[in-house]
């Protein structure tokens, strides 16, 4: 039999580097409490909201004051067990607008002493009332919730971590609002094409956001790019999918465009559809992922569709590097570096000579996956015209060495080029993704050496 749950809507934060209450933050149409107090009745039998009458927010619902003079999160979450009708009770942060019901009740229904959806993270979270005697000790000691946690019978059920976000600032909150959108596009794009998208998960969002619409074996492309003067969204993602299939007329290695691949246009967003593969164990070998480069270049030697020339991008980060509006994370002195570095390889790389071709433009390991088909490249929506050592420079030695007409020099000149590249986009969208920042300052580094 179900758990009956009492849910808790935590809204005593101080919300300082947010700048203003979370709990009147607008998201969707609807303020961040609102949508909290929402979510807790699809999945409780029971609401309540807690946290500081003294902070005198104007919330549609009543608030119970957690009666303590501190910020510490266990005082919310012991005033809510003592005041819940029933065992078991489920915390949800005010600024976690992305947690569904069913995860609420999927953390209810695994409850022993405490639920939670990774080891460390309290909330959101489901507790018992047997959880009381260490939230009590944890909060007289000032000592962080993973200690109480320590002292429990937990379960930790499988949850989409990409839900359970919280947001500490306005540009985190947009960045949830901009993933919720797309999550959201994709699964209804899915729907009207006749899919089964109940386990919708998503798989990626450091670029675009990309969203497995399982259990159909279909993967959705979303367009939610923050960088400068992008191309637009549905154009490029139509050079993508006609490239993908002329590729695949000619037996290259790529995944599939679905058969309904569009792309479509959905609440403002370009969304594409492809294929779901099952990705295999284990790295390939630089040679494999060089004969798979081969194969691919040779089936697209001769499209004869419209292509951007890599100068065209090129000059886009240029002039994003230029500009220290549009990289705000980055000191001046590693913006001029990294901008006189850029300019200096671009004017390097064109004193070769080399024949532009078709490249995948971004072909390094992430965009090759490992499939029982065989290695198959993905996000052709980086495809341009340019010299060949291009695409070489985002693979190894070994995997160039498949190619010995490249030009070596060349090919020096754009590794370090392709790494300035990087790290001008990485900084240009910092604080997105946690490996978007891990590039940023890894390709900045191994330019200054």
């Amino acid at each position: 039999m179900a758990n009956r749950l009492t849910g808790v809507l935590l809204v005593g934060g101080a919300s300082h580097r947010f700048g203003s209450p979370k709990a009147l933050a607008r998201f969707g149409g609807e303020t961040l409490a609102e949508r909290g107090w929402r979510t807790l009745g699809e999945a409780c039998d029971e609401r309540l909201a807690v946290g500081k009458g003294a902070d005198g927010l104007s919330l549609p619902f009543p608030l119970l004051d957690d009666g303590t003079q501190t910020r510490h999160p266990a005082a919310g979450m012991i005033a809510g067990l003592e005041a819940a009708k029933h065992d078991v009770v489920v915390f949800l942060p005010v600024d976690c607008p992305g947690v569904e019901a069913g995860d609420l009740r999927a953390l209810g229904e695994a409850c022993a002493d405490a639920a939670v959806p990774a080891e460390g993270k309290p909330v959101p979270g489901a507790y018992r009332k047997t959880a009381l005697a260490a939230l009590r000790r944890c909060l007289a000691e000032e000592a962080p919730i993973r200690g109480a946690l320590a002292e429990l019978d937990i379960r930790t059920p499988a949850l989409d971590p990409w839900r359970l976000a919280d947001a500490d600032t306005p540009a985190e909150l947009d960045l949830l609002a901009r993933r919720i959108q797309a999550f959201t596009a994709a699964v209804e794009q899915g729907a009207e094409l006749g899919l089964d998208t109940s386990e919708a998960r998503i798989l990626q969002d450091w670029n675009d956001t990309i969203v497995h619409l399982a259990p159909a074996h279909v993967v959705a492309r979303v367009r939610t790019s923050r960088v400068r003067n992008p191309e637009p969204g549905f154009e490029t993602y139509a050079r993508e999918v006609a490239l993908a299939r002329h590729a695949i007329a000619r037996n290259g290695p790529v995944v599939a465009p679905a058969e309904a691949a569009g792309p479509h246009l959905r609440d403002g967003l370009a969304v594409s559809l492809w294929e779901y593969v099952e990705e295999l164990p284990g790295r390939l070998s630089e040679h494999q992922i060089g004969v798979s480069l081969r194969a691919l270049h040779e089936a697209l030697d001769d499209f004869g569709g419209s292509l951007p020339h890599l100068d065209e991008r090129l000059d886009r980060a240029a002039g994003v590097i230029a500009d220290p509006s549009a990289v705000p994370r980055l000191g001046a002195a590693d913006r001029e570096f990294l901008a006189t570095t850029f300019g200096a390889l671009r004017v390097e790389a064109s004193s070769h000579d080399g024949s532009p071709r078709v490249l995948h433009g971004g072909a390094h390991s992430a965009n090759l996956l490992s499939t029982p088909a065989g290695p198959r490249w993905i996000d052709l929506d980086t495809a341009c015209r340019g010299p060949l050592e291009w695409d070489l420079a985002h693979v190894g030695a070994e995997a160039a060495e498949v190619f010995p007409e490249a030009d070596a020099d060349l090919l020096v000149t754009m590794r370090k080029l392709v790494g300035a590249e990087v790290a001008i986009w990485c900084w240009h969208t910092y604080g997105r993704a946690a490996e978007v920042d891990e590039a940023a300052n890894h390709h900045l580094g191994a330019l200054r050496g």
